[in-house]
């Protein structure tokens, strides 16, 4: 299962194909539509068309009532991967600790992008990182040396 922040980081990347060559990906209609929800935005444009194309699979989401505290989008994404047995595409902190809390294995971008850096799909992490953080997506200095310490950059 994926939340919408992971698949926007990796359309700004334009890398949206490699997390279905890691892993089957699924995405709730809900996380769909959080990414939709700027329809002149490139990022929810490029995740409409990665579903078109099915490299995830469109799902719809549950009914929640959800206390978790936390957005529609991670909630549905969290309460699909415990019912199907899998693991989460995540970086909300507070989504993360749902998830963890849950026992839910979860996985963020930096993640897939240094999986992908060790499966030969990724030929370097650190123009990637570089990249995300210029377009403002927030990545912490630690989270970012362990990254290139883990892709052995």
């Amino acid at each position: 299962m994926a939340d919408a922040g992971p698949l926007i980081a990796l359309a700004r990347l334009e890398q949206l194909a490699l997390p279905a060559k890691l892993f089957r990906v699924m995405v709730t209609s809900t996380v769909l539509a959080e990414c939709e929800v700027k329809p002149d935005c490139d990022e929810g444009l490029a995740i409409r068309n990665a579903v078109d194309r099915r490299l995830f699979r469109l799902i719809d989401a549950p009914d929640i009532d959800c206390a978790w505290g936390i957005d529609a989008g991670e909630a549905s994404a969290i309460a699909v991967a415990l019912e199907v047995g899998g693991g989460v595409l995540i970086d909300d902190k507070a989504g993360r600790a749902v998830a963890s809390r849950l026992g839910c294995p979860l996985l963020g971008t930096v993640g897939v992008l240094v999986l992908g850096k060790r499966k030969g799909l990724v030929a370097e992490v650190r123009p990637l990182l570089d990249r995300l953080r210029q377009s403002g997506y927030f990545l912490g200095d630690a989270l970012v040396v362990d990254a290139l310490r883990l892709a052995g950059e």
